[in-house]
């Protein structure tokens, strides 16, 4: 070859991007994993190497990248030569704020994938992570009347970059000072990154220590949480110990440096966001059935509904107002049977039946404004993706079964009056909205066969709250009694499944009585509609490219 081809083809292959590498257990279709962490020193990053292990069990195709202050581009091309990269690459940040300075560091340095590259948020959004400071919290704190706390994170080189950090952490302090009941409330420091001018790391630390004076001028204990991944070469050389050298001099400071990577919520967070930025099979998706339960035959009546859709899903019962402890062991199930993530489907007439709750204990928001079971459900930590959704509103598959339930005690159409009788609620407003569907449902039944009888009367009990309940039976019973003049009542529960108290408040009266939706093929039939719209809902997203998150090449 000439000298002058020889230096043609060494320019080509610099020129050229980066061909990185081709797994062979790489799974069909899904980008490759790489996982960003922090430098942390000698026992630091042995303790991320740990927790990546733990992880590769679980899962293939995975790249470690270490963000330095010196040579982060290079190790992120080590690391996604070690990956297959055909359909892109997923970043995973293993950092508690985006504002980290190595986390600024990477996204800049990340040279160009083919096919693109996802950027998940960063571990410190989720909620998984905030359980972990819950328990950082709840192993200090022994009078909460009496404590403070403190939670010190770390990684800014200047005072923009610690106000950034401190104000990514504040939120997730507040609620740790809140669930456990601190009366003194929560602060938040910032340690600086070694990189950072010694003088300026100084002063940090001396803030924070002020910050901790001030709170134990006040408070007879202060709680002082770590909650970063800052440098760690050994156990004397540390963030941590840096840091706390100052405090041991203040009276009342309560300190553990448990390191953020040994809670198992890190390998949760890990398996969690890897499933939902990879196509996810249909079969690798399980069901948690949730209906209100009562007693053994209304549970084996919900049961019976429930059983032919069990056939063809993955699935766990969880019978209760979203109790936290029930919904758990139907996740452990479903964990324990291998599945990737899981529809919750909430079985009740409305949709905002423990809607709130639902999605808190799930992860899928962080607040709680309160109600039934307490200010703080306790939320179930796992790596499964989660989605739930629920209530059967005005279905039309509802009114079908209920016209279907009517149709099967009628005898004589033309004579008979149909009265659907909810449960309602106490709100006067989201009454109203029952009965609207109610009225909805009506409408629908006399569309499918319902116009035979006389009329379709509604109404909703509200048998929970003797005051409502006061003004609705006796309505109820005057429905029913102008029925039976010179006709028939046909009272139908329009409830998920059973009977209800008609005969309770509708005692001496004439009527026929009917049952509720379940078991029946027009319950199989929206089970069936909730389960793959919860499907659907966790195979795209978000996956589907999202401006925000996904880029070509670097980060802008």
């Amino acid at each position: 070859m000439s000298r002058l081809l020889q230096f043609l083809f060494a320019a080509l292959l610099v020129a050229a991007p980066p061909a990185w590498g081709q797994s062979a257990d790489a799974p069909d279709g899904a980008p490759g994993v790489l996982v960003l962490a922090p430098d942390r020193g000698f026992l630091g990053n042995e303790k991320t190497r740990d927790a990546m292990a733990h992880f590769r069990e679980h899962t293939s195709n995975v790249g470690l990248a270490v963000a330095t202050y010196e040579e982060t581009r290079s190790n992120l091309n080590e690391a996604l030569s070690s990956i297959d990269t055909e359909h892109g690459v997923v970043v995973l940040p293993l950092f508690l704020s985006a504002h980290h300075a190595l986390y600024q560091t990477a996204r800049d340095a990340l040279p160009e994938v083919e096919n693109g590259v996802r950027w998940a948020a960063p571990l410190g959004t989720s909620y998984l992570s905030e359980e972990l400071l819950f328990d950082r919290v709840d192993a200090l704190s022994e009078r909460p009347d009496e404590e403070a706390l403190v939670v010190v994170g770390y990684g800014a080189t200047n005072a923009e970059g610690a106000d950034a950090i401190r104000a990514d952490l504040q939120a997730s302090a507040r609620r740790a000072a809140e669930m456990h009941g601190l009366t003194g409330g929560s602060e938040v420091v910032v340690q600086y990154a070694r990189t950072a001018p010694e003088k300026a790391s100084r002063a940090a630390i001396g803030r924070a220590t002020k910050t901790v004076k001030a709170a134990a001028s006040k408070h007879e204990r202060v709680l002082v949480v770590p909650f970063n991944l800052g440098m760690q070469y050994t156990t004397m050389m540390s963030s941590w110990s840096w840091m706390q050298r100052p405090l041991q001099s203040i009276d009342g400071v309560v300190a553990s440096g448990a390191d953020v990577l040994s809670h198992p919520n890190v390998e949760r967070w890990l398996r969690r966001t890897t499933t939902a930025h990879r196509p996810l099979a249909r079969d690798e998706v399980g069901v948690i059935a949730v209906p209100h339960g009562s007693e053994y035959n209304w549970n084996e009546t919900m049961r019976e509904g429930l059983a032919p859709v069990a056939d063809d899903y993955t699935m766990a019962e969880a019978f209760s107002m979203v109790d936290p402890t029930v919904v758990e062991r139907a996740v452990r199930t479903l964990e324990r049977d291998g599945l990737k993530a899981a529809v919750m489907v909430r079985i009740f007439s409305m949709e905002s039946s423990f809607r709130e709750k639902s999605h808190y204990i799930l992860g899928l928001q962080n607040t709680y404004s309160g109600g039934m079971g307490g200010r703080f459900p306790k939320r179930i930590r796992t790596h499964l993706q989660m989605t739930t959704l629920g209530g059967l509103e005005a279905s039309p598959h509802f009114a079908k079964g209920l016209l279907d339930r009517a149709q099967a005690i009628s005898q004589a159409p033309s004579d008979e009056t149909v009265i659907l009788l909810a449960h309602g609620t106490g709100s006067d407003t989201e009454n109203a909205h029952w009965m609207s569907n109610l009225r909805t449902i009506a409408d629908t039944m006399r569309a499918h066969g319902g116009d035979a009888f006389r009329t379709i009367k509604v109404h909703t009990w509200r048998e929970d709250w003797p005051e409502k309940r006061r003004e609705t039976v006796p309505e109820i019973q005057d429905m029913v009694r102008e029925a039976s003049e010179d006709g028939t009542a046909l009272v139908i529960p329009a409830r998920t499944t059973s009977e209800g108290r008609a005969s309770e408040y509708l005692d001496d009266l004439d009527y026929r009585y009917g049952k509720g939706l379940a078991p029946h093929p027009q319950f199989e039939a929206w089970m069936r509609e909730q389960i793959e719209t919860g499907i659907d809902r966790l195979r795209a997203a978000p996956q589907s490219p999202d401006p925000a998150t996904t880029t070509a090449g670097p980060s802008q």
